[in-house]
């Protein structure tokens, strides 16, 4: 048995089971059921496909023929009642639907009866048996295409009236599907009428049984699978790599060809040859290939790149409305979506209130939720997020939302993205329609689940820390025990963290193998914000050790010149993108000072960190002098400086000045511990700034005094 004669029995069990697996589903659904009539019959078809090419004699293929003929006849008005359902337009366009029927039914009533109005016979071609057609034959096929076209016309035409990118997307797909296995039947077609004058064609193998596996798995996919990828996406990729395998292949072959004729080499030196460039072009294109993507596929992946770094801001902010405007002005923008409204969890009022919203064009206002309400059931009790046009398709979700559909349309969002803290929901984020019309694939979708945890859990610790910093004055006494519970807390956090950085780096160093540019994306940023964690936990040990008086320095006489540079060079990497110049101002023949380096360096960063963060353009210093016994060093900035009435406040611990507050990150401790740094050595620190004009930090430390017989500490 050859391969040309198992395909269509292929064909056969892939329908049947296709015809399950919709059943199955959702065995209620009109859409369903009528695709298992569409997909049944194309499985008859297959089937009688499969009997053809192994008829041994002109009477077996005949009774193939009708078998055929009898399921081919009526695929074409099944499939064309599919796309009405699926365009809710059936009642319509119940004309032509009852004249594709009546077609249906003439055909197969000829077919049945062996007329040879519709069918004379068989005869032998060099791919097997074919039917000899009568003259009501050709009016088959103008009704066949008549559906199989009109399907497809009237769901482009619906697609520039619908506003859900998730139906769009569904249209392309059958679409797609039609498309594949309409050019299928045409190339047959074309096939036969060719190969009166080129008997050569004759030997190009049919395409209609691999064609209609295509559509019959197409049509599937869109009725089974609620949350599809997207068609626009997966035809521009196919194209992309079709051409570019087309042009690879034909520059081998050409290579190849021109090493026979010029070289004169034998056909295994070209094929060695062959294997090599083929092997080099494989290499290139695994570097290659996905920036090639990216540039066709340049909104999509901005979209996931926005979603990644909105992931990652989220785990470094501490101020409660920035979070909100930060995470509703970023999805807005970053994706972008036609609008955006964040919602709050009111307790009193028993309802998820509208504490934020943004738009690309026209802002609609949105509406709270109901806390009692079905959709916030859903949200409460099932993982990642909700697609508001799979509530109407899928079973499980239709069956919640059977009594509450209302409530889902006063919904203006094409996405619903619950924020959870431990299975407490604390927000709902709403989302639109993207403005690029694609729709949210599985990837994103997991990733703005992802986005929603991390906000929830930046909202929480942006609430307590704001109540904390309110209530700063009476917490004397619980600022010792929280110091002793912050220390063994921390403790307990720097061995999974560790673990974490370091198991994370080992994977960005491709220790086990390479990475995909996306797992690559999101190992890089689990290492990123575990070791964001690791500082701020690291940072936290220090106050405690501080307050509990166990920080020990390990003096020496430090030479501050390479020290300072050091430093100015490790924070350029802040000031890229700023109109903004690091200088510093030496003065020659410095002593040495009497410090732990690694703690002196700790508070010269952060005063150069801080000075590049509030500075937006121009010039931040390091000026260093010596006094009498001493090294004063200050580090200036021209930007926007500091209310009189907020300098004694600079070195209290967990105090961020509020007018800066919202625009930069930070925990409010590093000023504290340089202060605190700085006067164990002997030292003080103090700042000088006026609002708009700038600031100045000072401090002083001891310097070492050269003596002939030694260094002697002053």
């Amino acid at each position: 048995m050859t391969l040309h004669q198992l395909l269509p029995l292929g064909a056969f069990i892939l329908n049947v089971i296709l015809v399950t697996l919709a059943l199955v589903r959702d065995g209620g659904s009109r859409l369903n059921r009528v695709f298992a009539y569409c997909v049944g019959s194309m499985a008859i078809w297959n089937f009688g496909a499969f009997l053809l090419r192994r008829a041994p004699d002109d009477k077996a293929a005949w009774v193939a023929e009708i078998i055929i003929h009898a399921a081919v006849a009526l695929v074409p008005a099944f499939y064309y009642h599919f796309v009405l359902i699926f365009l809710e337009a059936t009642r319509e366009r119940r004309r032509s639907l009852a004249l594709a029927y009546g077609a249906a039914v003439v055909f197969s009533v000829l077919n049945l009866t062996q007329s040879p109005l519709f069918m004379t016979g068989v005869k032998q071609t060099y791919w097997g048996w074919a039917p000899t057609t009568g003259p009501l034959y050709l009016v088959y096929l103008i009704y066949l295409h008549a559906c199989m076209g009109g399907g497809p016309w009237l769901l482009i035409r619906a697609q520039r009236r619908t506003d859900s990118s998730f139906r769009r997307n569904r249209s392309r797909l059958i679409v797609l599907a039609t498309f594949v296995t309409f050019a299928g039947g045409v190339i047959d077609i074309l096939r036969f009428v060719v190969a009166r004058a080129l008997p050569a064609v004759e030997h190009f193998h049919p395409l209609g049984i691999p064609a209609n596996m295509i559509f019959a798995v197409l049509l599937g996919i869109s009725i089974v699978r609620f949350r599809l990828f997207d068609v626009s996406a997966a035809v521009k990729k196919a194209a992309v790599h079709s051409v570019a395998g087309g042009v690879v292949m034909a520059a081998i072959i050409a290579v190849v060809e021109t090493l026979e004729d010029v070289a004169g080499w034998g056909q295994l030196e070209c094929l060695a040859i062959a294997v090599m460039l083929g092997m080099a072009v494989a290499i290139a294109r695994n570097q290659l290939g996905h920036p090639l993507e990216r540039l066709f596929l340049s909104r999509r992946h901005g979209c996931r790149d926005a979603l990644i770094a909105l992931s990652r801001q989220m785990s470094t902010m501490l101020d409660f409305t920035r979070v909100v405007e930060t995470l509703v002005s970023d999805l807005v923008r970053g994706i972008p979506v036609t609008h955006c409204a964040l919602l709050i969890i009111d307790h009193d009022q028993r309802s998820f209130d509208v504490q934020h919203e943004a738009a690309s064009l026209e802002l609609r206002p949105a509406r709270s939720l109901s806390a009692d309400g079905a959709v916030v059931e859903w949200l409460r009790g099932e993982e990642g997020v909700l697609v508001k046009e799979e509530a109407r398709l899928d079973p499980r979700l239709a069956r919640h939302f059977e009594a509450a559909e209302a409530e889902l349309d006063e919904i203006d969002a094409a996405v619903i993205v619950p924020l959870k803290i431990e299975r407490k929901l604390v927000g709902v984020l709403l989302l639109g329609e993207k403005l690029s019309g694609e729709i949210f694939d599985a990837d994103e979708l997991a990733l703005l689940a992802v986005v929603g945890s991390q906000a929830a859990v930046a909202l929480d610790n942006a609430r307590l820390y704001e109540e904390l910093s309110a209530s700063n004055v009476r917490l004397g006494e619980a600022s010792r025990h929280k110091t002793r519970f912050l220390a063994g807390m921390s403790h307990e956090l720097r061995t999974p963290l560790n673990s974490i950085t370091g198991f994370s780096k080992l994977l960005l160093n491709r220790v086990d193998g390479d990475l995909t540019p996306l797992q690559a994306t999101y190992v890089q940023s689990i290492h990123s914000s575990g070791t964001h964690l690791l500082e701020l936990v690291n940072t936290v040990l220090d106050v405690s050790r501080i307050e509990a008086g166990k920080v020990e320095l390990h003096r020496d006489a430090i030479d501050v010149v390479p020290l300072v540079e050091e430093c100015l060079e490790s924070t350029r990497a802040l000031a890229e993108g700023k109109h903004l110049r690091l200088d510093s101002d030496l003065a020659p023949n410095l002593p040495a000072a009497d410090a732990d380096r690694t703690k002196l360096k700790q508070v010269l960063l952060t005063l150069l960190s801080n000075a590049v963060k509030f500075t937006a353009a121009g010039r931040v210093l390091v000026r260093v002098r010596a006094e009498a016994g001493a090294l004063h060093v200050m580090v200036a900035d021209t930007g926007s400086g500091i209310a009189a009435v907020d300098l004694p406040r600079l070195f209290e611990p967990f105090t961020r000045i509020e007018k800066t507050a919202r625009e930069t990150d930070g925990t409010g401790l590093g000023l504290m511990l340089s202060k605190r740094f700085v006067e164990l050595h002997g030292g003080r620190i103090w700042a000088e700034s006026r609002e708009g004009q700038g600031s100045t930090f000072h401090f002083t430390l001891p310097a070492v005094r050269q003596h002939a017989e030694g260094l002697v500490t002053v």
